[in-house]
C-alpha cells in the first residue's frame, strides 16, 4: 500500500516527503497507522551521517519513537485486534541469542532497529516484523504515548541501573546532567518510583532549569555550582550521577561528585570518550556503567506510569510536512521535552 513518508536519501540535507510502498503484513506482522512518532538526538546524528549502523543504508525512513493504530495483521498475530493502539517497542531482538533470552534485546548483535535498520515511523504506515514488539495502549493518548518507546524506556532502564546504588544510602542524591527529553522522563519516574530522594538537574540553559524544578527536581543549577550545592546538602556525596549528555570534559567533573561507591550512569553519547581519575576511581570504589535503551518490561512500566497519571508527556506536534523544520530546532535545541511528528 502507498504511504506519505519522510525518507532520508542524503546525509544532512533536507528529508525528501514521497509516497513509499508498504508491504502488507503477514505471518507475526503488523501493519500500524502512525499517531505519533518523537524525534531523537540520535535521529539527528543518524541524519548527519554520524551514527550509521553496520546495516544501514539509504534511502531510509527515520523515527524510532513510534505509536499509532493497528489496522491490519498477519495469520499469526495473538493478542492483538484490529483498531488496538499500541506503542512499538524499538530494539527487535533476533529471538535466538542468549541476550534475546533474557529479555535483554538491546544486546543483540543482529538486533532490527526500526529507522535504523530498517524503515521507522516517520510515514502514515509502519510495517512492524512481529506483534511481539508491541505494548498495548488502554487510556494514553498515542501522541503522547511515542516518546515512551525510547525516551521514556531509555529513562527507566537507566534507573534500573541506579536503583543498587541509591538504595545503599538512606538519603539519596541523585544528579542529571542534561535536561532534554529523556530528563523529563528521568526525573519524573524517579518521582513516582521512590521516596526520600534528592534531584539535582544540571544544565546550561535556565529555561530548562526551570523545567526540571516543575517536573519535581529539588535543585536545577549548573554544573559549575554543582560541588559546591552537594557539599552543604550532603557528607558524602552523590549516590548517582545519571549523565544524559556524555562528553569527556563534563562527565570527568561528573565523576568527581559521586560519594564513596557511588556510580555513574552513562546514558549520553555526544563525545567519543570518556576519562575518569583513576586514583579517585580506584580508592573509592566507584563505578561507571554505560545504560543503553531498556527491556519490553521497561516500556510496559512507563506506559502503566503513564497511564496512571504519575508520568506525563512533555510534546510539541509538527506534521510530516515540517519534519525538516522540526529537526532544525532539535539541532539549535530549541525546543522543550520532545517533538512528536503526527502524520
Amino acid at each position: 500500500m502507498k504511504s506519505k513518508a519522510a525518507l532520508l536519501r542524503e546525509f544532512s540535507k533536507p528529508l525528501s516527503i514521497e509516497n513509499v510502498e508498504i508491504e502488507e503484513p503477514k505471518g507475526e506482522e503488523v501493519l500500524i497507522k502512525i499517531q505519533g512518532a518523537g524525534i531523537c538526538r540520535t535521529d539527528l546524528r543518524i541524519w548527519k551521517g554520524l551514527e550509521a549502523r553496520p546495516t544501514f543504508k539509504l534511502p531510509i525512513i527515520l523515527g524510532h519513537e513510534n505509536s499509532g493504530k493497528i489496522v491490519k495483521m498477519g495469520e499469526l498475530v495473538k493478542g492483538f485486534r484490529e483498531g488496538d493502539n499500541v506503542v512499538v517497542y524499538a530494539t527487535w531482538g533476533d529471538l535466538t541469542c542468549r541476550y534475546c533470552k533474557e529479555g535483554k534485546y538491546s544486546l543483540c548483535k543482529n538486533q532490527t532497529i526500526p529507522g535504523q535498520t530498517t524503515n521507522g515511523g516517520f510515514s502514515e504506515y509502519m510495517l512492524v516484523r512481529s506483534y511481539r514488539w508491541l505494548v498495548k495502549l488502554n487510556t494514553l493518548n498515542t501522541v503522547e504515548a511515542a516518546p515512551l518507546a525510547d525516551a521514556g524506556t531509555t529513562s527507566m532502564g537507566a534507573i534500573r541501573q541506579a536503583l543498587p546504588f541509591i538504595n545503599k544510602f538512606s538519603d539519596p542524591i541523585v544528579v542529571i546532567n542534561g535536561i532534554g527529553g529523556l530528563a523529563t522522563y528521568t526525573i519524573q519516574i524517579l518521582k513516582a518510583m521512590l521516596n526520600n530522594l534528592t534531584i539535582i538537574a544540571i544544565s546550561r540553559k535556565k529555561e530548562h532549569r526551570e523545567i526540571a524544578l516543575k517536573l519535581g527536581a529539588d535543585y536545577a543549577i549548573e554544573l559549575k555550582d554543582a560541588e559546591e550545592l552537594i557539599s552543604k546538602i550532603s557528607d558524602l556525596g552523590a549516590s548517582v550521577v545519571i549523565d544524559l549528555v556524555g562528553n569527556e570534559e563534563s562527565t570527568y567533573r561528573l565523576s568527581k561528585l559521586l560519594s564513596q561507591e557511588g556510580a555513574l550512569i552513562l546514558v549520553g553519547i555526544e563525545g567519543k570518550r570518556v576519562s575518569l581519575d583513576t586514583f579517585d576511581t580506584v580508592v573509592w570504589n566507584k563505578k561507571l556503567l554505560g545504560s543503553n535503551y531498556g527491556t519490553l518490561n521497561d516500556l510496559q512500566d512507563v506506559v502503566s506510569l503513564a497511564e496512571k497519571g504519575k508520568i506525563k508527556s512533555l510534546i510539541s506536534k509538527e506534521s510530516l510536512d515540517n519534519i525538516n523544520e522540526a529537526f532544525k530546532r532539535l539541532d539549535e535545541g530549541n525546543i522543550e521535552g520532545r517533538i512528536v511528528i503526527t502524520p
